[in-house]
């Protein structure tokens, strides 16, 4: 079902969030979800419930309208690839500064609805079909142009079909195998002295996995470890096997996910020292709401 982005709700939640920003205090803001480099938001408004994720800030107009055009591009493609993408809308606001402030915007789906409270809720056999479900979704649109980000909480089951929901990071590399994503401005949450460093190894060991089908069903099955959900993983595993001409391990999964939970926290730690060089010595606001310690 089509909506319209409630822009002078979203005016009103920006406000907010520039507000908690220069308070560094985001307990009042409705967070529904804390990405590495983004925030989710919830807006309820007389339209309807909405799930809004705020972007790093575009530093020009130009670098908001690629990021837009890529966007466009990678919802289509995931679409002709028979992914069914939740309903997203990309809205703006300028900033005094020039600068460009942006989200994306879906219609707030049912929590209990997401695929990683369902595989703790549901039974045996919802998570054999589900898993089955998500397999078929993997294969028919990865590619070494077209990466997807799979994790249990990037889906939905909506009367009985899977809803992918986080676009916010378009995955779609040239022919040379370069990301059309705006990698520079998606590191920006990170010190200035690191960012072309990190944003050099995340090309690497983090966009890689996304642009196959055996990287991609790693990547989910290591954030499972994360979910507490462990014990799905050898009947998971006996499934995706069967499909992958190179079979995974348990042991595999559990290194992949050891070592991208140290990374995640050392990346993590380097923004709190940042924010606290932002906020201490320099006397300014930090421009981003950290996520609370993760246990991972």
């Amino acid at each position: 079902m089509t909506f319209t982005v409630p822009d002078r709700e979203l005016r009103t939640l920006e406000d907010r969030v520039r507000t908690a920003l220069k308070n560094a205090d985001g307990t009042g803001l409705g967070v529904l979800g804390y990405g590495e480099v983004t925030l989710v938001l919830s807006l309820e408004t007389e339209h309807g419930a909405f799930a809004c994720k705020r972007l790093p800030v575009f530093p020009t107009r130009d670098r908001f309208e690629r990021y837009e055009r890529t966007l466009a591009a990678y919802l289509e493609r995931l679409e002709n690839g028979g992914v069914r993408v939740a309903e997203t809308r990309l809205w703006h606001t300028p900033l005094p500064s020039g600068r460009i402030v942006g989200y994306c915007v879906q219609r707030a789906l049912p929590a209990p609805r997401l695929c990683s409270r369902l595989l703790h809720t549901e039974g045996e056999l919802w998570a054999e079909d589900f898993f089955a479900r998500f397999l078929d979704q993997v294969d028919g649109v990865v590619s070494p142009s077209l990466g997807l980000d799979a994790q249990a909480s990037n889906w939905a089951d909506v009367g009985g079909a899977l809803v992918y929901l986080d676009v916010t990071t378009p995955l779609m590399r040239d022919t040379r195998g370069r990301e059309l994503l705006d990698v520079r401005l998606f590191c920006t949450s990170l010190p200035w002295v690191l960012r072309d460093a990190v944003r050099i190894c995340t090309a690497t060991s983090i966009f890689d996995k996304f642009y196959t089908t055996r990287g991609v069903v790693l990547d989910f099955l290591g954030n499972l470890h994360k979910e507490r959900l462990e014990k799905l993983i050898p009947g998971f595993l006996e499934q995706a096997n069967a499909r992958l001409a190179r079979p995974l391990t348990a042991e595999e999964v559990a290194a992949y996910y050891r070592g991208d939970a140290r990374m995640w926290e050392v990346i993590q730690r380097l923004r709190k020292a940042d924010r606290f060089w932002h906020r201490t010595v320099r006397r300014r606001t930090y421009p981003f709401l950290l996520p609370p310690d993760v246990d991972r």
